[in-house]
């Protein structure tokens, strides 16, 4: 049970994550908000590393598995987040996050399957089709939805939509290389390994970079904001999802940390000032039963 209540604990931290990255992405270039994040995250574990596991856990890890786990970063952490940061920049967040939560968990249960040996039990089949149904009506696409005030053009909708698919496709092959590299490696030691290589390759992209025409200036405010974004997102998200990956399965920990839009709701109505409908309410419904199924 404790893989399943951390899965959770991780979708909110993903779901508050997301609300504040979508109010400084327009602010900052994709690759230096990802670094920023990266960074933030690396400076709090490897704060805590000293005192728990201890410096000495790195050097009597197996080379295999911290291998498995710098994999996992570049490709989930470097590419996948900056790309979904693309994305983001060009999609809404509320058309956005959906969109990777309900892609992501399907790929990774397919991997999950093919790749670990993981089982699919009946229940968890019907939760996540469940889970998945409430994203739908949460979120409020399909047929029958009024179109938000400013929409974006055909062409932008269809790349950033583009974008978050090969990001979630990205974290779906992540999560399949972060399993294996967890089974010998204390869950804090795993992602301050993972963070800070993420961290350099970030910096070398940033290098070979053009750069930007029109830098924009950044307020501390900003700089801050972003900062807490990775903290919670990769700092305690991170720990909360790699502990439900090891004691829940990939397969399990992926579909519930992807009900973040159901922690997300909440916050929507109280400092979005948005409305509850009955769409809503019958998506959130959907969601709490399908976790009901899973746990």
């Amino acid at each position: 049970m404790s893989g399943e209540i951390s899965a959770l604990g991780c979708a909110f931290c993903w779901a508050v994550s997301s609300i504040l990255t979508k109010s400084v992405a327009g602010k900052f270039d994709p690759l230096r908000l990802n670094l920023l994040r990266c960074l933030a995250a690396s400076v709090v574990l490897w704060s805590i590393i000293p005192f728990s596991p201890g410096a000495h856990a790195l050097s009597q890890a197996p080379w295999a598995a911290l291998l498995y786990l710098v994999l996992s970063a570049l490709i989930g952490i470097s590419v996948g987040d900056t790309i979904y940061i693309k994305g983001l920049k060009l999609i809404k967040v509320s058309l956005a996050f959906p969109i990777a939560q309900s892609a992501m968990p399907l790929l990774t249960l397919c991997a999950a399957v093919l790749f670990l040996e993981e089982t699919i039990t009946w229940s968890l089949a019907l939760g996540t089709a469940l889970v998945l149904l409430g994203i739908y009506l949460i979120t409020g696409l399909g047929p029958g939805t009024r179109p938000p005030l400013a929409v974006p053009t055909a062409e932008k909708k269809g790349l950033g939509i583009g974008l978050i698919l090969i990001a979630s496709l990205l974290w779906a092959i992540s999560i399949s290389l972060l399993k294996v590299g967890l089974q010998e490696v204390s869950l804090i030691l795993a992602n301050g390994v993972r963070l800070p290589v993420a961290s350099l390759a970030l910096i070398n992209l940033i290098l070979f970079q053009k750069p930007l025409h029109q830098p924009t200036r950044l307020h501390i405010r900003d700089v801050a904001v972003g900062a807490v974004t990775g903290i919670l997102a990769f700092g305690l998200g991170g720990l909360l999802f790699l502990q439900a990956i090891l004691y829940a399965g990939a397969a399990k920990a992926t579909v519930l940390t992807s009900s973040a839009p159901l922690f997300g709701l909440p916050l929507s109505l109280v400092f979005l000032k948005e409305r509850a409908t009955v769409r809503i309410a019958a998506g959130t419904v959907l969601v709490v039963l399908g976790i009901v199924f899973i746990v």
